[in-house]
């Protein structure tokens, strides 16, 4: 054996640098002492690296022409190309379900995820998530008031429907942080509100829109016309009838629209 082959092999029993790199060292050492004929034993024995290790080695070097092990991929992913096409599908089939519906058809498949997995998954496939705008309940009282006033007015004539004023409010959340509120009482007047409407913000609507609108009207059609409120809080407040009355408006405040009636 050579000088500088006895050198080196003194290194590999007693190395320097990190321990990745001089585990890189001794696994290439290997690979050339088996080229120049050396034995597992006796490879083992000059680089202190044990018998089972260096056959380990020597195989991998057979098997894939390299020392270096190949990157694990780990677990195979859950969210595989079946369960995309399965979840794209389920959505696609009711876009208005909530995650919790879709999380748990997809524990159904053998799936354990979570809300937060689901979320991801979704948003993966192109799709977005929103929250629904909370909107008050109908109770038993609100149906009872609503039945009521439908009774009061089954009868009425076409003529007289055809007196009546109908309003229209809607909310849409256009921000984060704010919401604007849309009113309006035939197809041509529409006026949009930033903010929540209370009785402050409803009356400057009426003195600012509906009044110079319906005296136009009462002008042109000759004959009194009715109101229809819908027993809204900013509708039926103090403030508000006051005021009202005050203009001399005439309002039926109706039981069939508002939760809050």
């Amino acid at each position: 054996m050579s000088k500088t082959f006895e050198i080196n092999i003194k290194k590999l029993q007693d190395p320097t640098g990190s321990k990745q790199d001089v585990k890189k060292m001794k696994f290439r050492a290997i690979f050339y002492l088996k080229q120049l004929g050396f034995n597992q034993y006796d490879i083992s024995t000059m680089i202190d690296i044990k018998r089972p290790t260096v056959q380990s080695i020597i195989s991998r070097v057979n098997q894939t022409g390299t020392t270096l092990t190949g990157k694990s991929t780990g677990r195979p992913s859950a969210f595989d190309d079946y369960t995309q096409r399965h979840l794209e599908r389920t959505i696609r089939r009711d876009p208005f379900q909530t995650l919790e519906t879709i999380t748990g058809q997809l524990i159904m498949m053998g799936k354990n995820v979570s809300r937060s997995t689901t979320r991801k998954w979704v948003s993966k496939l192109g799709f977005r998530y929103y929250t629904p705008a909370v909107k008050p309940k109908i109770n038993e009282e609100h149906k009872k008031n609503r039945l009521e006033w439908a009774h009061l007015h089954k009868n009425w004539s076409s003529e007289q429907w055809r007196q009546v004023i109908w309003s229209d409010e809607s909310r849409f959340r256009v921000q984060f942080d704010g919401l604007v509120l849309f009113l309006g009482w035939d197809l041509g007047t529409s006026v949009f509100i930033d903010g929540n409407m209370n009785q402050e913000s409803y009356i400057d609507v009426l003195s600012q829109y509906y009044i110079p609108w319906v005296l136009d009207l009462y002008k042109n059609e000759d004959k009194m016309f009715t109101f229809q409120e819908d027993n809204a809080t900013c509708h039926t407040g103090a403030y508000a009838k006051w005021w009202k009355r005050s203009h001399s408006m005439n309002v039926n405040y109706g039981k069939m629209a508002s939760p809050k009636s």
